[in-house]
């Protein structure tokens, strides 16, 4: 049997290639779905260009967390950016946010936000640091 297995298989593999088709399967699943987080900060209500120089303020760190703990985002834009949008999987985040000086120091408290991921939308979280909040 195995005999006539074997030619019919060649002949097949043959009768593709001449007549130029070819066969695949692809197993990669469905990406995963996702959306995106945009965290936006505004300072005593105030987000133009002269605030964050006004407040001495030079960086945000933001920081995303997944609902297991782990940091997925950790990153730290201009003040003047006033945003900052990353792409993650459809979930349940932590987003801390915290005011920066130049030296890098902490100059706010630590705002945290849970917020939840849908996928094809955005998630917006929206932080005001008071002026009395500004030390």
């Amino acid at each position: 049997m195995l005999a006539k297995i074997i030619p019919a298989t060649l002949g097949l593999a043959l009768c593709a290639a001449a007549n130029g088709c070819v066969v695949t399967h692809d197993d990669t699943p469905d990406p995963t779905p996702m959306g995106t987080l945009t965290t936006s900060w505004t300072l005593n209500g105030f987000a133009g260009p002269d605030t964050c120089g006004y407040y001495q303020i030079d960086r945000v760190h933001v920081v995303v967390v997944d609902e297991d703990g782990f940091v997925l985002v950790d990153e730290e834009p201009f003040c003047e950016d006033f945003d900052m949008s990353v792409d993650l999987s459809v979930g349940w985040y932590s987003s801390e946010v915290t005011l920066l000086d130049a030296g890098g120091h902490g100059v706010s408290d630590t705002v945290a936000t849970d917020v939840r991921v849908v996928r094809d939308t955005e998630a917006f979280v929206d932080v005001d640091f008071p002026a009395s909040g500004i030390f």
